[in-house]
Parts: C-alpha cells; sequence; structure tokens
C-alpha cells in the first residue's frame, strides 16, 4: 500500500515537473533591441580601427586650414564635393557616397570655433579616440576625441550611422568657470538690456496717449467754435432783420403820426405847430 502511495507521488511530482518546464519554456522571448545592439557590437568591432583613423585625420586635416587661407581653402574643398578620401588617399568607411550635408555643417563650426582654440599641442593617438556603439536604432556608434589646443582643451564627438555616413560633428572648447561666468553675465545683460529696453519703448508709447485725447479735445473744440460762429452768424442776422424791420415800422408810425397832425390841424382850422401826438392805439372795431 504504501509503494502504491509513493508511486502515485512520483507521478504527480514529474507531472508538476513537466508542466512547470513547459511553461517556462512557453514564455521564453528573444530580445530584438538586444540582438541589434549584438550585431553593432560585431560592426563596429570590424570597422573600429578604419573609424578612429578617419576621426584622427579629420581633426589632422581641420587643424591644418587655420587663418583666413585655410578657411578659404576649406570652403573651397566643402564647395566642390571634396571628401577627406580624395584629400588623403585613402579609403575611410566613413560618407562612402561622398560629401554630406553634415560634413559641411563641422567645417562651418570648425570656422567659427578655431580661433578659440590655437594650434593643435598633441599628437592624436588611436588608443585615445573612443567609439561607444550608439543605443539608438539609426545610429551605429558615437567617436569622441579629446585633445590639448594652444589656448584651451576640447573634445571632438562624431555621430556615425548604420549606413556609415556622418550624422553629426560637435566641437566642444573646453571653457574656464571665469569664461563661464563672463558669458553668462553678458548674457544676462544683453536679455535684462533688451527687455528695459522694450519696456522703456513701451513706455514711451503708453505717454502719447495723453496727446491723443488732447488732440481729440482740440478737434472737438474747433468743431464747437463753427457750431458756436454758425449760431452767432444767424442770431446776427436773425437781429440785423429785425432791426431792419424795426427801423422800416418807425418810419412808417412817423409818416402816420404826420398824416394824421396835418388831418386834426385841418380839421381845427389850426396850425401843427400847436399838437403833439402822444399815442396811436388801433380801435378794435369788431362788435363782441
Amino acid at each position: 500500500m504504501k509503494k502504491t502511495n509513493f508511486k502515485k507521488f512520483l507521478l504527480l511530482f514529474s507531472m508538476l515537473v513537466c508542466i512547470f518546464t513547459m511553461t517556462a519554456c512557453g514564455n521564453t522571448q528573444i530580445d530584438s533591441d538586444s540582438a541589434k545592439e549584438s550585431v553593432k557590437d560585431k560592426e563596429v568591432a570590424v570597422v573600429e580601427d578604419n573609424l578612429k583613423q578617419w576621426a584622427k585625420d579629420m581633426i589632422l586635416y581641420l587643424d591644418s586650414n587655420s587663418g583666413e587661407s585655410g578657411t578659404d581653402a576649406l570652403v573651397a574643398d566643402a564647395e566642390s564635393g571634396k571628401t577627406l578620401d580624395e584629400i588623403n588617399n585613402k579609403v575611410y568607411v566613413v560618407n562612402p557616397k561622398g560629401m554630406n550635408v553634415k560634413t559641411i555643417g563641422l567645417y562651418n563650426s570648425w570656422n567659427s570655433t578655431k580661433d578659440e582654440l590655437g594650434k593643435l599641442k598633441q599628437d592624436i593617438d588611436l588608443k585615445n579616440i573612443n567609439v561607444k556603439v550608439s543605443d539608438d536604432t539609426d545610429e551605429l556608434c558615437t567617436i569622441s576625441v579629446k585633445l590639448a589646443y594652444e589656448k584651451r582643451k576640447c573634445s571632438f564627438e562624431f555621430v556615425i550611422n548604420t549606413d556609415y555616413t556622418l550624422e553629426s560633428g560637435a566641437i566642444n572648447p573646453s571653457y574656464t568657470i571665469g569664461e563661464k561666468m563672463g558669458k553668462a553675465g553678458m548674457n544676462t545683460l544683453i536679455g535684462m538690456g533688451t527687455v528695459f529696453v522694450v519696456l522703456i519703448f513701451i513706455s514711451f508709447i503708453i505717454s502719447l496717449f495723453k496727446y491723443i485725447s488732447v488732440f481729440e479735445n482740440r478737434k472737438k473744440k474747433k468743431k464747437e467754435d463753427t457750431t458756436s460762429v454758425g449760431v452767432d452768424n444767424a442770431i446776427a442776422q436773425i437781429v440785423s432783420s429785425e432791426e431792419e424791420n424795426s427801423s422800416e415800422s418807425e418810419i412808417n408810425d412817423l409818416e402816420l403820426v404826420a398824416v394824421i397832425t396835418a388831418a386834426i390841424a385841418a380839421s381845427e382850422g389850426t396850425s401843427t405847430d400847436g399838437l403833439v401826438v402822444r399815442s396811436i392805439r388801433k380801435v378794435n372795431n369788431r362788435r363782441k
């Protein structure tokens, strides 16, 4: 009886082990990113020496083109599409199809930075050039080099795509704390100066608003004066007309007085010298 139970227990245990084993196998997944990184590692390992040599020769080529004449030569090479392969008579894996826009950008960056560096003070050792595989899908690796120049240290960084084209080239001079503080202070002054200039301009614009009200009041007053002059002219014309009518009425009254005085003197048989007319009043003959 005990043997039977023991066999059942072994059978059950074996079944559980098989089930857990099958479950573990079913959950196993292959990481595609890890696979791609592994492929990149192998690819970079094959071309690493060529990448380092390209970076070294590119830096030496840039350093040889210093000064105004060097700038003109670099510009001429870029405009003619002359690659580093043609300049050094070598074959590099970088930019296999020739000059690209990123390379021209690297040349422009060098032309704007070289005066801050001066001449290269050390030899470039391939052992000091670091090649790091990129985590980005489209990028193969990043090449970084740190060098010492006459005026300051500088680091170069080149990003290479999976098709071996130059994706970007950065030239980063190393500045002292004092230089960084000076640049930060200058940027602060420029920023604050710009803000103050804008504020002053806005204040000037606001100060002109009072002249707008003065202009409006002046225009309104001018309109009122014009209206007042028109009214005064009208009143003057009315007064003048009334005065003329009054004068004519007075003349007519005097003539009437003279006629009445003459009639009374004739009826009385006397002269007009002894008669004085005090008033003339119209008698209403209508019967109520």
